[in-house]
């Protein structure tokens, strides 16, 4: 079988992410079964901001054989173990965790149904997991020393994806992967639709049987060339701009390093919180439609502190939706060419890895597209649809009335409708195993608890149900053994990136309230 030819215009960490996983996974045991050219602009501005991720990061790490300490350390990396949630229901001052370690029952799960006839004086993540309180008390997933993988602690990363496109770049070219630095000037088109050939700037030209769309927002092949329209979220999901702050630890540094990401509700969206090892990267994701560009910045500064005062923003503007089709004729659009979601649950670098990996399994050999590509816009249209209900749960369940931007979001019409069903369904009971029957799923009914019992979904159901004779809510006996012996054995997340990457001791202006004082 001839060897295929792939072209992907476009770098970024889509672009090199989708490069070196379908190198790894495609050309293995010495044969080539595929050639792939990526062709990347000089002339467009790289972002660089903190990128927050989930755990199928680190099956592309273990897919490309990398060495975790190594890419840790080229990408400026730290752990992250999930995300706390601040202001999300009440602008109280409430929070709850959506972490990723949680005890899954082999039976059926009756915790989330102990959780919701109790008086809910315990938040439901400290009854089903250790990890929030590992995460409040600032440590490591990770023990130190040569047993580094022995507690069952799952985890993400922090990082910057500025320095995850560079690394993923240099190790796919030295595996094979051909990498040009050259502006795409036209596109040749055949006769029956398909893209025949690039050229550039330089006057070369690039043939290719698969052409993948890694341009942005831009979109230069899948729209520009094919015409493939884009499916609008923004009634769903209403922010559409972030303004960008790095604060480098010599300006401030709090005394520790987070191993969560932090989402904090402000007046008219939610601000994301990213430690990674030199610095912490701060974005406020908001509806321009609510609050100008100035005011966001300014509510960014408040949030910071008095430190930031001399500190850089940049505004980033973007668009929620996906593409009507990802994969058309014989292009496919990764990364945001094909869908952008806001980055609420980190689910930007998973769908340029999702994208890949699929890609990689549906790809055609034998010439014959349409038939894979059928399937293959069902899945990623699936993964899109599944995240933007999810998302859509976080804003809908709100009972902040403070500004016009919350009381928006919670209108009942402001309610998916199929995201509508399932709460519907959720009163008759809580949500189980059967009610996600796909395979591909990335957010489960666990995930989906978190979320719905941190909103505090059905109190008043509940207490009206029970004539208010709830039962104290309980932590079980097993969790309690887990937190104290986990709290025993973990070190601080801080002194673990310190002894295996190299961070630098900032000045600690507070104490970590651990066995490692």
């Amino acid at each position: 079988m001839a060897t295929k030819r792939i072209v992907i215009v476009g770098g970024g960490s889509a672009g090199w992410i989708t490069a070196a996983y379908m190198n790894a996974a495609m050309n293995v045991g010495g044969r080539k079964v595929v050639d792939i050219t990526l062709i990347e602009s000089p002339d467009v501005p790289r972002i660089a901001v903190g990128e927050a991720t989930v755990p199928t990061i680190r099956q592309v790490v273990q897919t490309l054989g990398l060495d975790e300490i190594e890419f840790m350390k080229a990408t400026d990396a730290t752990f992250k173990q999930g995300i706390k949630f601040i202001n999300w229901l009440d602008n109280y001052g409430e929070q709850f965790y959506h972490q990723f370690s949680r005890y899954n029952p082999d039976a059926v799960d009756q915790f989330g149904m102990d959780w919701l006839k109790s008086d809910r004086t315990i938040p439901f993540a400290d009854t089903v997991s250790a990890q929030p309180t590992l995460c409040e008390m600032h440590l490591s997933p990770k023990l130190l020393g040569p047993q580094q993988m022995q507690l069952p602690v799952t985890y993400a990363y922090h990082l910057n994806a500025l320095k995850l496109a560079d690394y993923l770049r240099d190790f796919a070219v030295a595996r094979g992967v051909t990498h040009l630095m050259d502006n795409v000037t036209k596109v040749e088109m055949t006769e029956d639709g398909r893209i025949a050939a690039v050229q550039t700037r330089n006057g070369e030209r690039h043939e290719g049987d698969i052409f993948v769309d890694c341009t942005g927002f831009a979109a230069l092949l899948i729209e520009k060339e094919l015409d493939v329209g884009w499916d609008d979220y923004s009634d769903w999901l209403f922010c559409d701009r972030a303004v960008v702050m790095q604060v480098p630890y010599e300006t401030f540094y709090p005394g520790f390093v987070r191993s969560v990401t932090m989402s904090t509700a402000l007046s008219s969206g939610w601000v994301w919180d990213i430690p990674l090892i030199n610095r912490r990267g701060v974005g406020y994701v908001y509806s321009s439609k609510f609050i100008s560009d100035d005011a966001a910045e300014a509510e960014l500064r408040q949030y910071e502190g008095a430190h930031a005062d001399d500190l850089s923003t940049r505004i980033v503007p973007f668009k929620v939706g996906q593409r009507k089709e990802t994969w058309v004729s014989n292009c496919v659009a990764i990364g945001l060419s094909g869908g952008f979601l806001e980055p609420l649950e980190s689910t930007g670098l998973y769908l340029a890895q999702f994208a890949a990996l699929t890609l990689a399994e549906y790809f055609p050999h034998d010439g014959d597209m349409e038939p894979l590509a059928d399937h293959y816009n069902t899945i990623m249209s699936d993964r899109f649809h599944e995240i933007l209900n999810f998302l859509n749960l976080h804003y809908c369940m709100t009972r902040r009335s403070d500004t016009e931007f919350w009381q928006e979001v919670a209108r009942p019409e402001r309610i998916l409708p199929s995201l509508q069903e399932k709460l519907e369904f959720w009163k008759i009971k809580p949500p189980s195993r059967g009610d996600f029957k796909d395979q591909f799923t990335l957010f489960s009914y666990q995930n989906h608890e978190l979320i719905l019992y941190g909103l505090d979904f059905l109190k008043d159901h509940y207490a009206e149900k029970y004539n208010h004779d709830l039962a104290a809510t309980e932590i079980p006996e097993f969790i309690a053994r887990r937190v104290e012996g986990m709290q025993r054995q973990l070190p601080p997340h801080e002194l673990w990136l310190q002894q295996n990457l190299g961070m630098p001791e900032y000045n600690k202006p507070g104490k970590y309230g651990s066995v490692w004082d």
